[in-house]
């Protein structure tokens, strides 16, 4: 019955198509799904994230950060951010998380700032200093959650609320509110008609879609200082990455309905 209850809200949220071709794959994921459900029963946090990039359990073939860090992805995001940054004055770009910085690399030498790459996973962030790390490119291991994060002109959370519990949310905003900055760039999936959700708590390291104009975040769209769409056609989980200025970011989200 659960799984029956389940592809009913697929097909009313992502529609037959969808429904179908998750049909036809749900049997060759067994493996995959016996892993995430694994991982998600791990304590710690670090050990949950360093278990999904090393079995890459966001099985995407060009990145081990998931099909949303694939080059050809990003291409509406990366032009905005070729465009944009340079307009805002930006001297300092945090990127956090900055997975395995596959579709980053491709922008970061167009442009004239310093870039500080962060992550939790160990071995994904001394792979990037290796492959990548310049005089104007670094990478840091931390948890966006409680370790110190750098000053900065804006910070990009992207493809990573939707992986944590309220709980840690609340722990990010926290933790950024004693970050010096000017704006968060962030994601939020599009709640439309014919995608309708409403926001719910997971554990961290799963996935669910989040709407940050909705409860318990409430972000004012009106404060937004820049939107763009942050997906390509045919995508199953329509989002836009938003930018905000840090005293419209909330300090911390209200959980007593949630």
């Amino acid at each position: 019955m659960h799984f029956v209850n389940k592809l009913k809200k697929r097909l009313y949220s992502q529609g037959f198509l969808s429904l179908i071709i998750h049909i036809l794959k749900y049997p060759f994921l067994y493996g995959k799904r016996k892993s995430y459900k694994k991982m998600l029963t791990k304590k710690d946090i670090k050990e949950r994230f360093v278990t999904i990039y090393e079995e890459n359990l966001w099985q995407s073939k060009e990145s081990i950060s998931g099909e949303g860090s694939e080059i050809l992805y990003t291409k509406p995001l990366r032009d905005w951010i070729l465009k944009e940054i340079p307009l805002l004055n930006v001297k300092v770009f945090v990127d956090a998380p900055c997975g395995d910085f596959n579709w980053m690399k491709v922008i970061i030498p167009k442009l004239s700032i310093k870039y500080i790459g962060i992550d939790i996973v160990p071995s994904l962030i001394n792979s990037n200093k290796k492959k990548y790390q310049n005089d104007n490119t670094y990478f840091k291991i931390a948890n966006i959650c409680e370790d110190p994060l750098p000053d900065c002109d804006i910070i990009m959370v992207r493809d990573c609320l939707f992986h944590l519990s309220y709980e840690d949310i609340n722990k990010f905003f926290k933790n950024l509110d004693k970050v010096n900055y000017n704006y968060l760039f962030t994601t939020t999936h599009l709640n439309r008609n014919n995608n309708k959700f409403s926001n719910k708590n997971i554990l961290t390291g799963d996935f669910r879609y989040i709407d940050l104009f909705s409860e318990p975040f409430n972000f004012d769209s009106s404060n937004i200082y820049s939107r763009v769409d942050d997906y390509i056609e045919g995508s199953m989980a329509p989002k836009e990455m938003i930018l905000i200025q840090k005293e419209f970011v909330p300090k911390l989200i209200s959980l007593n309905k949630n």
